[in-house]
């Protein structure tokens, strides 16, 4: 038996836990601070259009949202296996619900194992504390069984985690700019055909209505008209050229296939 009353080992675990919690949390702000630099690296870029760099920030956005995104959900999962120690700390539920922590813990660290090895260090060490205590308090009687409820348990909690980490994305993170370095090879480019009712550009005009610049920029593309690559050169939304593009069509200014 282990000479360290259970409930003092707890609190121990807790402790260490809650300290992963904090590192991963510093570990999240930093990764924000990171994106917003890269993500304002990529619209100057686009805007200068040097679309090689924009490609490349962008790019480099998408790899620390990834990072992001894993830290975020670790984070959350840590934060639920606290709440569940918290409640065998105070109510001495060992029984029914260390095998739910110890799962959680023992998922967490496979995850970030590759990504963030202090973090990973940190909780497989937790994780043989809590192991310790399971097996002193009786409580996995048939290892296979309880093993895999725990495991199935415990991929439910990180995904739960993992799909609050996702929202919090969208909240948090400002959609990327798809620069016309990264469009998709697949993408359809639209025939227009310019009818005889299309003005001409007016020269000197302070501010030129966006659908007399995508009239211009069609004419000026022969005809075709890809939606991304477009939006880029006008440093507007895709959404924005094809409302456009749709008022150019109802004015009988344009004809597509």
């Amino acid at each position: 038996m282990h000479s360290i009353p259970l409930k003092e080992r707890i609190a121990q675990a807790l402790w260490r836990l809650n300290s992963q919690k904090d590192k991963l949390e510093h570990m999240s702000t930093r990764l924000q601070q990171r994106d917003k630099e890269m993500f304002q690296r990529c619209i100057g870029a686009q805007l200068s259009k040097d679309n090689a760099h924009a490609a490349l920030y962008a790019n480099e956005c998408a790899e620390i949202r990834k990072m992001a995104h894993l830290t975020m959900s670790s984070e959350l999962a840590l934060e639920r296996v606290i709440l569940r120690l918290q409640t065998i700390e105070e109510f001495g539920d060992v029984m029914a619900q260390l095998a739910l922590v110890i799962g959680v813990v023992r998922e967490t660290r496979g995850r970030i194992a590759g990504v963030i090895p202090e973090v990973a260090g940190e909780l497989g060490e937790v994780n043989e504390m809590l192991s310790d205590m399971s097996l002193e308090t009786g409580q996995i009687q048939d290892q296979g069984v309880d093993m895999q409820v725990s495991s199935s348990e415990a991929r439910k909690v990180l995904e739960e985690s993992s799909a609050i980490a996702s929202q919090q994305m969208k909240e948090r993170f400002p959609e990327l700019p798809l620069p016309e370095a990264r469009a998709s090879a697949t993408e359809v480019r639209v025939p227009v055909a310019v009818t005889a009712g299309g003005e001409e550009e007016i020269p000197g005009l302070p501010s030129v209505p966006l659908e007399q610049r995508l009239f211009d920029y069609i004419r000026s593309h022969n005809g075709e008209l890809t939606i991304n690559s477009c939006a880029s050169d006008l440093t507007v939304s895709p959404d924005d050229v094809r409302r456009s593009l749709q008022k150019l069509k109802d004015d009988g200014k344009v004809v597509t296939d």
